[in-house]
Parts: structure tokens; C-alpha cells; sequence
């Protein structure tokens, strides 16, 4: 049965001063150093009103902004005072949101078990509550992990899961686009697995159009990627007015994550493209690539990333 309460939110003004910062930063046009320091002119504004939500709103930007710099511990501690701040205003969806951001901290770390925990605590509360949007993104958290896992039936049945959840949502939202990006290319994971190369290919496409539609760099960069992935799996486009060098598409994703200095996404394409090197045959650049990869991975505290790296490198010695 599905519980129907008000809880305090973040006051309108406040909060549409945070949603117009973060939309700049997502579009670019709001440099990371620039985006912070509105955000903490923000959060000193929260603490003076002394409005719990406020101050847990921006303490929750501030730690998004910082994940997708790779600034995982800040990221971590952000979102520790947020979910406290939520928590002592009653407010248990903001908390499962919360749930949700950390468990994708601790998933770029490498804690696994501990991040499918925080995205299954996040998707019963917003199961109890109706989100189908906080389900979704839950479903297909869960999904990613997985992934990483290899487990790819149990990823399917997550993707396919959260495909019909977006599917009942607004898919102009940026955040929907992000999710379903990641979905399409779960799922294209998923079929190269499985050595479906056409419905790869469909699922690549379905991850540009969406990414064409939110014009936004980090989601462009997630749809570059996906095809890149593809393509070298494929060898030859089966659309001419698609490229066949998949070096195309990782360059892309890259450029377009530059953008929004999204180093741990970046380092996770550079990966992709390390990989994709050296099944082209192309062993020695891999190598280097792998190298330069493991670098920012450990630099950026993903661990389990930086292994599969070294692991890949290994492979080719």
C-alpha cells in the first residue's frame, strides 16, 4: 500500500537558486570552482534562516557536484550531513535520495555490497511512498552493480526493470535522461555480452537520441562512450553516417566530460577506450593508456576500477 504524507521541503526560492546553479554546471556554462562557491554563498544563507531542508538541499548539491569531480570523501561527507540534516527534519524520501547519491560514492570506490545495500534501503522507502523516480534510478543503480559483478541476468532483469519504471516518467528531466543514458547502456553491455551485436548497436542509438535530446554534456558523454563500445564490437558501422572509428566516440565523450571537469567519468571512458585498443590489436598504446588510467583511478580513490586496469594491463605483458 502506498503512504501518502506532506514532509517539509526545501523552500521555493531556495530552492529553485540551487536548481538554476546545478542546471548551469550540468550545461557547462558554470565552471566547477564557480559552481561551489555559489553553493556554499547558499549554504550560509541556509544556516542564517537555520532551515533544516535548506541547509540539507545544499549540502546534497554540494556533494553531487563533488562526485562527479571525483572528489569521492568530500562527496561522502556532503551527503553524510545531508542525509542527517533530512533526517532530523523528517523527511525520509530526501534521506533515500541521499541513500542513493552515497551508494553511488561507494560504488565508484569499489564497495559493492555496501552501495547494492544503500540503492535496496533507497528503493523499498520510495516503494512505500509511490516515487516511481526514486525507483527507477534505484533499479538501475542496482543494475550497475551487477554489472561490475558480471552477473548479467540479474543486471537484465534490473535494466529491463528500470526501463519500464523511466518509461512512466518525464523524460525532458534531465535527471531522467541521465538514468535512462545509463540504462540503454547497461543494456547494450548486456547484448555485446551476449554476443547480440544488432540490438547493441539499437540500444547505442536509443543512449544518443536521449543524450541529443537533453543536450547535456555529461549524458553525451555517457551515449559517446556506449557507442564506442559498440562499434568496436561491431568493427564497421552499420549506418554510413556513422563513424567506424571508435576512437571517434571515446574522443567525444571525453571532450564533452572535460567540459564539466568529470574526472572519474572520464577516466572510466579513457578505460573503455583502453580496453577497446588493445581488441583492435593496437597492444602498446593500450598499455600506456591502462597506465595513465590505473593513475587517475587511484588518484581518484576507485580502487576496483584501478584493479580491473591493472588487470587489463597484465593481460597484455
Amino acid at each position: 500500500m502506498v503512504r501518502v504524507a506532506n514532509f517539509p521541503e526545501p523552500t521555493p526560492e531556495f530552492n529553485q537558486k540551487c536548481i538554476e546553479v546545478i542546471n548551469q554546471f550540468s550545461t557547462g556554462d558554470l565552471p566547477y570552482e564557480n559552481a561551489l562557491a555559489e553553493l556554499e554563498k547558499l549554504a550560509k544563507e541556509a544556516d542564517k534562516s537555520s532551515n533544516l531542508v535548506n541547509q540539507g538541499r545544499v549540502e546534497q548539491l554540494m556533494g553531487y557536484i563533488q562526485h562527479y569531480r571525483g572528489n569521492l570523501d568530500i562527496s561522502i561527507r556532503h551527503n553524510e550531513k545531508a542525509r542527517s540534516l533530512f533526517s532530523r527534519a523528517g523527511n525520509p524520501k530526501r534521506v533515500a535520495t541521499i541513500d542513493l547519491n552515497q551508494g553511488e560514492n561507494y560504488r565508484f570506490k569499489g564497495e559493492l555490497n555496501r552501495a547494492a545495500k544503500l540503492y535496496q534501503s533507497a528503493y523499498e522507502v520510495a516503494e512505500q511512498f509511490g516515487d516511481l523516480r526514486l525507483q527507477t534510478i534505484a533499479s538501475s543503480n542496482e543494475g550497475l552493480v551487477l554489472l561490475t559483478l558480471k552477473k548479467y541476468d540479474e543486471a537484465h532483469i534490473s535494466f529491463n526493470k528500470s526501463l519500464k519504471l523511466a518509461q512512466q516518467l518525464n523524460v525532458q528531466e534531465v535527471d531522467i535522461a541521465n538514468i535512462l543514458c545509463e540504462i540503454y547502456h547497461g543494456l547494450a553491455v548486456i547484448h555485446l555480452h551476449e554476443g547480440n551485436l544488432e540490438a547493441a548497436w539499437m540500444r547505442a542509438l536509443e543512449a544518443l537520441q536521449v543524450a541529443e535530446e537533453a543536450q547535456q554534456p555529461l549524458i553525451k558523454g555517457y551515449a559517446n562512450r556506449t557507442l564506442g563500445e559498440v562499434i568496436t564490437e561491431l568493427k564497421t558501422s552499420p549506418d554510413a553516417r556513422f563513424s567506424s572509428d571508435p576512437d571517434d566516440y571515446f574522443r567525444a565523450s571525453i571532450g564533452y566530460l572535460q567540459e564539466l571537469k568529470a574526472d572519474a567519468e572520464m577516466a572510466r571512458t579513457m578505460f573503455a577506450q583502453s580496453l577497446s585498443l588493445a581488441k583492435r590489436g593496437r597492444r602498446t598504446m593500450a598499455a600506456k593508456k591502462l597506465q595513465q588510467v590505473m593513475d587517475m583511478f587511484s588518484k581518484l580513490g576507485m580502487v576496483d576500477d584501478a584493479a580491473r586496469a591493472a588487470e587489463a594491463q597484465l593481460a597484455l605483458m
